[in-house]
């Protein structure tokens, strides 16, 4: 049989359970936060390669690095696109300041997009020719222009012109490397 208790003894009961719950989950909360950021330390550094001199962060599959004041982020490292064909010379200072035209505003446009924003005057989507589908202005390679066509994997420049032919992503990375001289 149990005990009858009086009004007093189970409030504080209750309380003493309610004490006890609060302890025991703000205990969780901490041991908890406390592990993932443990966790998340080790994970940053495995996620950690140098290549070509500069250290890579691997950050939810997206490898970031720091040059100068900027950091970039890249799909693929050096090292996964260093087999792409790529002619031509690229420099960074070629594009500060000024327009930027892509044929195709996918994937690859993305890539460059979130490095070189920060340096180029605009960006939008052009035609090469006539007739265009859109209603886009027509370019040619006397402007910054990059071109994302089918294709064997390579990186050329024809004039101002940027081909990307194959894998978008492998070819933008490609190309930022180059542009960065990292490649």
């Amino acid at each position: 049989m149990r005990k009858i208790m009086t009004q007093t003894e189970i409030e504080r009961s209750n309380k003493r359970k309610q004490i006890v719950l609060g302890v025991v989950l703000i205990f969780l909360l901490v041991v908890s936060t406390a592990g993932f950021s443990w966790l998340s330390k080790d994970e940053e550094k495995s996620g950690v390669v140098e290549e070509r001199g500069i250290k890579f962060y691997n950050q939810n599959g997206i490898w970031r690095t720091q040059i100068g004041e900027a950091i970039f982020s890249f799909t693929y490292l050096p090292s996964e696109v260093e087999n792409l064909t790529i002619i031509g010379n690229y420099s960074l200072d070629n594009y500060v300041n000024q327009p930027l035209y892509f044929n195709k505003l996918e994937d690859g446009a993305v890539e460059i997009l979130g490095n070189l924003n920060n340096y180029i005057l605009r960006y939008q989507k052009a035609c090469t020719e006539e007739p265009c589908e859109e209603d886009l202005p027509l370019k040619d390679c006397t402007n910054n222009f990059i071109i994302f066509t089918d294709g064997e994997n390579k990186v050329y420049k024809e004039e101002n012109c940027v081909h990307i032919v194959g894998d978008q992503i492998k070819g933008a990375d490609a190309f930022l490397y180059k542009v960065l001289n990292i490649l």
